[in-house]
């Protein structure tokens, strides 16, 4: 009965984040590329980026609160359907009033807020929907509607792009959001959830507190934070250089960027199979830091097309480089990303799991909006190749403290032989 139940939830979950996540993707892409091709400018692109991240790094331990404080459910469901009733404002008001880019601004930065509501609720409640036995079927899963929905929506963003006008793309992702909250309804995300006394609430700020304390005690999760923070920083030239080198230095087609950015999926699709039928990596810190290096090396590849040196290459084959590139990032950012998140779901309790995986996700994500804002202004200035060989190099860098600190690789030990602190319930 339980197992027929686990397989209802992943039938019904996995195509409705399909579906949400390549409605988005398509919208995102399109509104990016036709920011791009009205400005031609690197630093209105990176608004677009920063407006994607600024609300999520600034409410993401609110959400975690809001996520262990209440129904995990109905969060779901209200902020899919909020999404695309905010999505039906901007539509109507980008056709009939006023098509000025601070409009786009503002709604990628509304939609990102509602969307960190979501994206927490759901990452928390993963595990209560299908139980520990089933979470490496489900993550996978999880990661593969988003892999297929983020390959298709690109090649089909750059090929939709010159076809329709862009408020068609803002009608297709409130289609998606829609029909993502209809399927949310069915699911019982509280399956595997613990049935816990209701205590006296000691108030919001005081869970807000609790998740920071607990995050503050876990040795391991902090390293991950401060590392994450040097990363994200430097790998935030990454999202503003592929699409300035791909449409403004080499002026090649929207299409072939939208297929370039649709290979990091694809490379994330294939690890993501190819984790769920091996067994779990052992040598974790390997595997983090070796990922992190080889991430480090594609992103300085990724700025040798735009060399003087290379301007005599043929954008042909520029294209079928930029594609193996992105494979090799993806699949090296799943297999550091992958043993992470299985390794926090299984080991943070369910009342403090919001409140970690959210704080985890703000931390981590700190430096992104300086970075974007720098790096913005500077490919303006500099030149691309150079930019992109700093930015990898300080990253090699990183890692080699690391390593030499072996900072993981104790932490890792650690874990082998500490249980996790036990949290004080606050009645949440």
């Amino acid at each position: 009965m339980m197992e027929h139940a686990v397989k209802r939830n992943l039938f019904l979950f996995v195509p409705a984040k399909m579906i949400a996540v390549l409605g988005s993707s398509i919208y995102s892409f399109a509104i990016g590329l036709y920011i791009l091709s009205q400005t031609g400018s690197a630093l209105n692109f990176s608004i677009t980026l920063l407006m994607g991240s600024i609300p999520r790094i600034v409410l993401s331990p609110l959400a975690g609160t809001v996520a262990d404080r209440f129904d995990r459910k109905k969060i779901i469901i209200i902020t899919d359907f909020a999404c695309a009733a905010w999505l039906g404002i901007v539509f109507f008001l980008f056709t009939f009033v006023t098509k000025e880019i601070w409009l786009l601004y503002m709604a990628a930065a509304v939609l990102t807020s509602l969307n960190t509501f979501y994206s927490t609720a759901v990452t928390s409640t993963i595990y209560n929907m299908v139980g520990p036995d089933h979470l490496q079927k489900a993550m996978s899963l999880n990661q593969t509607a988003i892999s297929l929905s983020t390959i298709l929506g690109p090649v089909l963003g750059g090929a939709l792009f010159g076809l329709f006008p862009v408020n068609s793309f803002m009608a297709i992702n409130i289609a998606a959001f829609t029909i993502s909250g209809i399927f949310s309804l069915f699911i019982n995300y509280h399956l595997f959830a613990e049935k816990k006394e209701k205590e006296l609430s000691k108030g919001f700020f005081h869970d807000l507190k609790e998740g920071f304390t607990y995050v503050k005690n876990q040795s391991f999760i902090k390293s991950i934070v401060f590392f994450a923070i040097g990363l994200n920083f430097w790998f935030a030239a990454a999202p503003i250089a592929l699409p300035y080198i791909v449409m403004v230095v080499r002026k090649m087609p929207s299409y072939q960027l939208g297929i370039i950015e649709g290979a990091f999926s694809i490379g994330t699709l294939l690890l993501a199979v190819i984790l769920t039928v091996r067994p779990e990596i052992k040598r974790k810190d390997r595997a983090i830091l070796g990922g992190v290096a080889g991430m480090s090396i594609t992103i300085i590849l990724f700025g040798l097309p735009s060399l003087p040196a290379a301007a005599g290459i043929s954008n042909s084959f520029i294209f079928i480089y930029m594609i193996i590139l992105a494979l090799f990032t993806s699949s090296l950012a799943m297999v550091i990303n992958m043993p992470i998140f299985v390794l926090l779901q299984k080991k943070t309790p369910d009342e403090l799991r919001g409140r970690v995986m959210s704080l985890l996700e703000a931390g981590a994500g700190g430096m992104m909006p300086i970075g974007l804002i720098l790096f913005g202004f500077l490919f303006e200035k500099v030149p691309a190749w150079l930019l992109m060989g700093v930015s990898g190099g300080c990253v090699l860098l990183l890692v080699a403290y690391h390593f030499y600190k072996r900072t993981f690789a104790t932490h890792l030990e650690e874990t082998k032989t500490e249980e996790p602190p036990v949290p004080v319930h606050s009645g949440a």
